[in-house]
């Protein structure tokens, strides 16, 4: 467990799951065994991770996302609300939808 970590009423944290600093867990998420939730991520409520899914630093995952096992969500990588990530996302992108598709690259400098 890292520092300054943020957890909800009725998060549920399995066996193994690393929780890095800053990351924000809110309320009803689910993160199964061996994920690792990486720095300054955002799980939001209902969001379900299954087993040894890995979130890279400062991702957002938005209401009720749901990721299968194994899965990898690369860093400063924004999830829409319901998507279900069934493949690996790179790094500053968004993605939406069911199967979760990327619909933009995210540009920071702009």
């Amino acid at each position: 467990m890292g520092n300054g970590i943020a957890i909800m009423p009725g998060v549920v944290v399995n066996a193994g799951a690393r929780l890095e600093d800053g990351c924000i867990l809110n309320s009803g998420a689910i993160v199964e065994h061996d994920c690792r939730i990486g720095p300054y991520s955002h799980v939001a409520p209902a969001a379900a991770l299954a087993g040894n899914v890995e979130i890279e630093e400062g991702a957002f995952l938005a209401v009720g996302v749901r990721v299968l096992p194994g899965i990898r969500i690369g860093s400063w990588t924004t999830v829409g609300a319901g998507a279900v990530v069934i493949r690996d996302l790179p790094s500053h992108v968004t993605a939406v939808g069911v199967p979760a598709r990327i619909l933009r690259r995210n540009d920071f400098r702009s």
